[in-house]
């Protein structure tokens, strides 16, 4: 089926951008696999007139905005995005349907790689996190774990800013190699540094708010709040033979202010271009990626309309 603009991913980057093109009259599509990266999450922040909502409810809310304003959604997955043409991409999904249109705006975010510790994943999003900025509020002034892993910059940046929460603080290494000037510098503002490694994590049975983290020589602790780094990678797959510019040295899109990327047609917002991107971050990348894609494609139809090719929102 052909459309003026498929919309891939429909997280707040996507929705944010489908809402935008839906408004003008653009004949827009959202193809969405709904597994979104904070699905887990009961509540989001930092997101002004949305703080505490629940992400799911978010989404929900975006999705009607869209259909109000004559948006479509797909509730499926691409597998394959090829550009036929330097305006006409094709995103075959899993059904084996195809979709066709001159423009492309790819928000498919990322996923996150935890590290490989029993418990971990069953608590992600719920007593174990990621994003003080997200989460740290909540846990203030309570026992807070800081497990060490493979992100070790990110690590190490987490167990010095959940020192603003609570004073209770204890960054297991888990293997990183600290050098002196952050544990000193650590240390210095009373967060204890652990050698140990942690080898699994559970919600105590008798206190379902906290946490029992087993340490690599059999030891026990407890806490009320685990934050851990996981490894961030794009959910790119579909889309690879379209060979778009990375930043260099990563796997993130590399776009313009507007959301361009280094193909003609095609655009890109949120995490998938942006990992430190907040909820509010990708609402606003997707907004600004859907204007500039708007007026592409406006340039595009009134060149056509010169050559007697009417666009569809122009015809009566």
């Amino acid at each position: 089926m052909n459309w003026d603009a498929i919309v891939l991913g429909g997280g707040a980057a996507g929705l944010s951008a489908a809402v935008v093109l839906a408004r003008t009259g653009v004949r827009v599509v959202v193809v969405e696999d709904r597994s979104p990266r904070n699905a887990p999450a009961g509540h989001m922040h930092g997101f002004i007139s949305r703080d505490g909502m629940s992400p799911a409810e978010l989404l929900q809310v975006s999705r009607e905005e869209i259909i109000r304003y004559g948006g479509r959604l797909l509730a499926a997955k691409a597998v394959e995005v090829t550009g036929i043409a330097p305006d006409d991409f094709k995103v075959e999904l899993a059904d084996g349907s195809v979709l066709n249109a001159p423009a492309l705006l790819l928000a498919t975010g990322l996923r996150d790689q935890l590290p490989e510790i029993p418990g971990i994943e069953a608590l992600w999003g719920t007593l174990v996190h990621h994003c003080p900025h997200c989460h740290g509020r909540e846990v203030a002034g309570e026992r807070i774990a800081v497990i060490g892993g493979a992100n070790a910059p990110m690590s190490i940046h987490q167990a010095g800013l959940m020192r603003r929460y609570s004073d209770k603080v204890t960054f297991y290494l888990g293997g990183i190699t600290l050098d002196p000037q952050h544990r000193a510098s650590l240390e210095a503002v009373g967060v204890v540094v652990s050698e140990a490694s942690v080898t699994s994590v559970a919600a105590d049975v008798d206190n379902s708010a906290g946490l029992v983290l087993t340490l690599n020589d059999g030891s026990i602790v407890q806490h009320d709040a685990a934050f851990v780094a996981p490894i961030m990678q794009p959910r790119d797959e579909m889309f690879a033979g379209l060979e778009l510019a990375r930043v260099p040295g990563t796997r993130w899109l590399q776009t313009d202010a507007s959301g361009r990327t280094s193909r003609f047609g095609v655009w890109a917002a949120g995490n998938i271009a942006n990992p430190r991107a907040q909820v509010i971050t990708a609402a606003g990348e997707g907004s600004a990626a859907a204007i500039d894609l708007s007026g592409y494609l406006l340039e595009r139809d009134l060149g056509l309309a010169g050559e007697g090719v009417i666009a569809s929102w122009y015809q009566r």
